[in-house]
């Protein structure tokens, strides 16, 4: 085996690598989903409505809040370096958590939007002409 033989199998051991790495990371995601109830009470609302949008709608809005609250907590201890109007420490943290679950579902229903205004529009001009006559 010459040299190109032994790159050719040093790139694909590192992208098989960082294809386990990736689905392990993907399989502790779900499981860190389901084990908080985000999947099931999801999945759940999708059953009695009858309506998948549903389902998914509620996924996006747990996830949005479920990721703004630490996103929010770090951004208000930056924003307390940089402005020093907040003395308690643990306040900032709630404060920061309030704001980013607010963040987070916003960022949410925005996406929910965006999905079902692209959902309409690809259904509408993939719908098949009718020949008037």
């Amino acid at each position: 085996m010459g040299i190109p033989g032994l790159i050719m199998l040093l790139v694909m051991v590192v992208l098989v690598g960082a294809g386990i790495g990736i689905g392990l990371f993907a399989c502790a995601l779900a499981a860190g989903l389901a084990m908080l109830g985000v999947v099931s009470s999801s999945v759940a609302l999708g059953f009695l409505t009858k309506r998948p949008a549903t389902a998914v709608r509620a996924l996006l809005l747990q996830c949005g809040i479920l990721a703004g609250i630490p996103a929010g907590a770090v951004t208000a201890w930056v924003g307390r370096t940089v402005l020093e109007h907040v003395d308690e420490s643990w306040m900032i943290a709630v404060y920061g958590g309030i704001g980013g679950a607010f963040a987070g579902a916003m960022l949410a229903l925005l996406l929910d939007f965006i999905f079902r205004r692209t959902h309409a529009w690809v259904e509408q001009r993939m719908k098949p002409k009718t020949l008037v006559g």
